[in-house]
């Protein structure tokens, strides 16, 4: 069930924000959304007219559902509701779980990483998407790695070059910090002006970067760089989530449902407890002390 249908219809009015409450919720690809942050202030502010590259699904959803997308919530969740979150996330088929499907998590570091400590104990990996708008700092990303989160720093040959830089900068910086650090390239299928042609400039330095998650742009066909041919779609009916219309810069990119796809974000299965030097029984202690 989608967490937006869980709003009350009398609700549904007019702009309002998200629940400030956590919640666990499989989409439609099987990813399990546990976003600590919903809403894009600073994407937004930085795209007005549909968010990144125009094209941002969550905006997109957020507006069909009567929702400002362009104000960032934390989501916090209240002591008594705790136990569904954390054995959601336990009980849940995937061996990682996401944060940012539809919200930027950097907008409260501190806030997302409370909130990864808290889950340690599922033996699931945080998977979390960022755009480093709010960098880390250093003890943050030591918490991170503690925790061993996996950091999908989103970038695309759509960005600016002062944006590929700090991304990058972001990225290569979690690297070397120990940090499983993915570079999440939002690619495309350009056309032949002299805009498309610096577009796939970046894109082909964007994926030299390793290790990749290659991520294509789904776009509307109204969307004015397809209608002037600078970027180039292509209709996928076996398209799972965000549209049917995908820019393609390669045929054989996965496009299907997460449990099939060979990247799984570029998260590993989680080592034995021993390896995180935290033992199984240590484990269920903290667990009860939670729910008790």
């Amino acid at each position: 069930m989608s967490e937006l249908s869980l709003f009350p219809i009398a609700a549904r009015t007019g702009p309002r924000r998200y629940l400030p409450i956590l919640t666990a919720v499989e989409n439609e690809k099987g990813v399990l959304d546990v976003d600590t942050v919903k809403g894009c202030t600073l994407g937004m502010g930085s795209r007005p007219e549909g968010g990144c590259y125009g094209e941002c699904y969550a905006n997109k959803t957020a507006t069909r559902y009567g929702i400002d997308f362009t104000v960032s919530v934390n989501r916090e969740m209240p002591p008594h509701a705790w136990a569904g979150v954390f054995c959601a996330v336990r009980d849940h088929y995937a061996y990682w779980y996401r944060i940012g499907v539809a919200g930027d998590p950097c907008h409260d570091w501190e806030h997302t990483i409370n909130v990864c400590e808290r889950l340690s104990g599922t033996r699931k990996i945080p998977v979390i998407i960022t755009k480093h708008w709010i960098p880390l700092s250093d003890a943050q990303i030591v918490r991170l790695k503690a925790v061993h989160v996996v950091v999908n720093t989103s970038t695309s040959g759509l960005d600016s070059d002062a944006q590929i830089k700090h991304r990058i900068g972001q990225f290569e910086r979690l690297k070397a910090a120990g940090v499983r650090s993915i570079n999440r390239v939002i690619t495309c299928e350009f056309g032949a002006s002299e805009w498309a042609r610096n577009c796939k400039r970046k894109q082909d330095y964007l994926l030299t970067l390793t290790p990749i998650v290659d991520n294509p742009l789904r776009a509307s066909r109204s969307n004015p760089r397809v209608i002037s041919g600078d970027i180039i779609l292509t209709a996928r009916p076996d398209s799972i989530g965000g549209g049917k219309s995908v820019s393609m810069h390669r045929p054989d990119v996965y496009l299907g449902i997460c449990e099939g796809c060979p990247d799984q974000c570029g998260a590993d299965r989680m080592p034995e407890f021993e390896a995180h030097g935290t033992s199984e029984a240590n484990t269920i202690k903290h667990q009860e002390a939670m729910f008790s």
